[in-house]
C-alpha cells in the first residue's frame, strides 16, 4: 500500500457526453474520485429537448397552441429509494462493483406550444455518492470505470414535493406537459406509446462504452493532469411519425456525442480501467536538468564570492 499512497491522489475524473437538437440529449457525467476515502461523487446532468410537430388547425393544434407550463423540483434520497435502485441497477448491468449510498435529484421543466409544435425542455441533475470504485493491485491504485457507459433503461421515479416524477423516459416527459390535456395525452399515447422513442431514456451514456485504452490520451505536466478524449463521429437519429386522416404528426431525436475523461495526476488506461502511475521519466529528467543548471550557477556565484573575500591585499610601496 506504500506505493498507492505515494501516488498523487486521483482527485477528478470527468466524463462528458454531448448531443445536439432537434430532440437532443446533451448529457454531462462528472465523477470526482477520492482514493483516500474510497468514495466517488457522480454528477449527471441530462438536458433534453423534445419537439412534437402537428398540422396547424388540427385538433391537437387547437389544444396545444397556447400551452405554457413549468416547474422546478428537487429532493434527496437514500439508497433504498426505488429511483436510486434504478441507478444502482444500471451500474450493475455494466459490470460495475460500485454501490450507491444516496442521491440528490433536481428537475427543471418547461413546455411551450404554438400552432405547429410543442417544445419541451427538461434538465435533470442526478448527483450520487458511490463506494467500491477503487482497488489496489500489487500496491498500485486502480479505478475500474466500465460502469461509466451506464443506461437507465426504464422509468426512474422520485417523489419530489407533491408529485412523483419519472426523470428518465421521453414518454413521461411528454405526459408531464399534458397533465391537463387528457385528450391529446391519449392521442400521443396511442400514436407513439408502443414505439421505441416513447421509452427512449435520457440518462444514456452508452456512447462512452469504447475502451478507455482506445481514447486519445494527453498528459499536461504543468498541471499534472491526464486527459482521455473520445469523439463519436456521425449522429444517431430516432424518428417516429404518424399519418392520421391525411395529417402528419412526428417525434424525432438526434444525438452526436463526445466523451472526455480527465484525471488529476498521471494515469494509464487499461481497457476500461485507469491505473495511477508516477509521472513519465522524461518529465523528471527535465526538472533534474534545470536543477543541475541552477546548482552550477549557484556554485559559481558562491565560488566567486568566496574568492573575492579571501583575496590578499596588495602591499603598499615605500
Amino acid at each position: 500500500m506504500k506505493n498507492a499512497t505515494g501516488i498523487v491522489p486521483l482527485a477528478i475524473l470527468a466524463v462528458l457526453l454531448i448531443a445536439i437538437s432537434p430532440m437532443a440529449s446533451a448529457s454531462t457525467l462528472t465523477v470526482n474520485l477520492n482514493p483516500k476515502t474510497g468514495l466517488a461523487k457522480i454528477d449527471s446532468v441530462s438536458i433534453t429537448k423534445i419537439v412534437f410537430t402537428y398540422p396547424s388547425g388540427s385538433m391537437v393544434s387547437n389544444y396545444l397552441k397556447n400551452v405554457s407550463s413549468s416547474f422546478k423540483l428537487n429532493g434527496t434520497f437514500a439508497s433504498t429509494d426505488s429511483g436510486v435502485q434504478e441507478l444502482q441497477g444500471a451500474f450493475d448491468h455494466e459490470g460495475g462493483r460500485v454501490s450507491v449510498r444516496n442521491a440528490t435529484v433536481s428537475i427543471d421543466y418547461t413546455a411551450k406550444g404554438n400552432a405547429t409544435a410543442l417544445v419541451v425542455d427538461k434538465m435533470t441533475n442526478v448527483s450520487a455518492w458511490v463506494s467500491n470504485v477503487f482497488r489496489v493491485v500489487n500496491g498500485t491504485v486502480k479505478a475500474d470505470l466500465g460502469w461509466r457507459a451506464f443506461v437507465v433503461t426504464g422509468p426512474m421515479n422520485f417523489d419530489m414535493e407533491d408529485r412523483s416524477v419519472d426523470v428518465n423516459t421521453v414518454g413521461s416527459t411528454m405526459q408531464d406537459s399534458l397533465a391537463s390535456h387528457e385528450i391529446v395525452a391519449g392521442f400521443l399515447m396511442g400514436a407513439f406509446g408502443g414505439g421505441a422513442i416513447w421509452s427512449r431514456p435520457t440518462l444514456n451514456f452508452s456512447a462512452l462504452s469504447t475502451p478507455l485504452s482506445t481514447w486519445t490520451k494527453n498528459y499536461d505536466a504543468s498541471t499534472n493532469t491526464t486527459t482521455f478524449t473520445k469523439t463519436i463521429t456521425g449522429s444517431s437519429t430516432f424518428t417516429a411519425s404518424l399519418d392520421y386522416n391525411g395529417q402528419k404528426y412526428s417525434l424525432s431525436a438526434t444525438s452526436d456525442p463526445t466523451g472526455v475523461v480527465t484525471v488529476q495526476g498521471y494515469a494509464n488506461a487499461q481497457n476500461d480501467s485507469l491505473v495511477m502511475a508516477p509521472a513519465p521519466a522524461s518529465t523528471g529528467a527535465g526538472l533534474l536538468a534545470v536543477g543541475a543548471v541552477v546548482a552550477v550557477l549557484l556554485g559559481l556565484v558562491g565560488y566567486l564570492a568566496v574568492k573575492r573575500g579571501v583575496r590578499p591585499k596588495t602591499p603598499l610601496a615605500y
